[in-house]
């Protein structure tokens, strides 16, 4: 072989080996599909762990979320009920305040110890005739009537002490149009003409119990929304306690007066309901054709006991106590 065949030969070995050379390293990425499966595997599992972190994250903030509004509501609801409560007794002093006022300034003699007792007198009223009221027991019947009566009647005094007051003052009633700029005299003096006698209707119809809280002011269906402290309906309130009072005062007289001659009534209601008795008694013996006919003679007795009674104790109260020395 020449020399030049030679040559020729070593170069092509040459350039073969550097193909087969280049052609190891080219197919050494063959292997990344695996590699690449391998890290998207890697990554979707990184993503469900994140997922399933977020979702408990989510749900723990959900849970406090939760027990963090049921506390605040449950103090929300405490501290509207404490709130309400701190106006309600705020409401009260102011009240009392302001009847104690008006009782010096119209001269009733009522001191703020006279405003308790005569408001437990009052309860005390209540707690003995209100079981009576239709009840078929004698004696709860004449307790519940009688004491209706003397409500009744020491309201009226109260009502006509209470006007005489303001006058020896040159007071007039709240002035229910005050808010009503331009209102003529006359329309005025009509609107608390009318006031008056509806809130005169209504004291009167107040029984033992209202009446205790009317005393010092207190009105409970109100609770803590009382009215502006000044407003005519404020002023109207206070007036009204003043009754109250003097009311309280009346009818513990009158109570009083039944007590101490207990047994010189009990002689003539018994001398009186004898005889209604004697007459329910003929009728039954007479005969009835019905239950009903002979439930209504009962009732109709049981009224007619009603006013004996009441009448024998009113009878007996007023030549004690007559009017213009109740409640001065």
């Amino acid at each position: 072989m020449s020399e030049g065949a030679r040559q020729e030969e070593g170069r092509l070995g040459f350039a073969d080996t550097v193909m087969r050379l280049f052609r190891r390293k080219e197919a050494a990425p063959a292997a990344e599909p695996e590699t690449a499966a391998g890290s998207m595997k890697l990554q979707g599992e990184l993503d469900a762990a994140i997922r399933e972190l977020d979702q408990k994250i989510e749900e723990r903030r959900r849970a406090t979320t939760t027990r963090v509004a049921v506390a605040e509501g449950r103090a929300t609801a405490e501290q509207r009920a404490d709130a309400s409560q701190r106006r309600m007794e705020t409401a009260h002093q102011a009240i009392r305040a302001d009847v104690e006022a008006m009782h010096q300034k119209l001269g009733t003699g009522f001191a703020s110890a006279d405003l308790d007792h005569v408001a437990t007198v009052l309860h005390e009223l209540a707690a003995l005739t209100a079981p009576g009221k239709d009840s078929h027991e004698l004696l709860s019947r004449a307790r519940f009537a009688i004491g209706e009566r003397l409500r009744t009647e020491a309201g009226e005094r109260a009502v006509e002490r209470l006007v005489e007051l303001l006058r020896k003052q040159n007071m007039e009633w709240p002035d229910p149009t005050r808010y009503r700029p331009g209102a003529a005299p006359e329309e005025i003096e009509r609107s608390r003409t009318r006031r008056l006698r509806d809130v005169r209707e209504a004291f009167l119809a107040q029984d033992f119990e209202r009446a205790a809280h009317c005393v010092l002011g207190v009105v409970p269906g109100w609770k803590s929304d009382y009215p502006e402290r000044g407003t005519p309906l404020w002023e109207e309130t206070v007036l009204e306690a003043v009754a109250a009072a003097i009311r309280g005062r009346i009818a513990e007289e009158f109570a009083e007066v039944l007590r101490r001659d207990r047994d010189a009534l009990f002689a003539r209601v018994d001398e009186s309901i004898g005889k209604q008795l004697g007459a329910i008694q003929s009728v039954l013996a007479g005969g009835v054709e019905s239950i009903a006919q002979a439930n209504q003679a009962v009732a109709s007795s049981l009224r007619a006991i009603d006013e004996i009674v009441t009448e024998i104790a009113w009878e007996h109260v007023q030549k004690a106590v007559p009017p213009m020395q109740s409640g001065a």
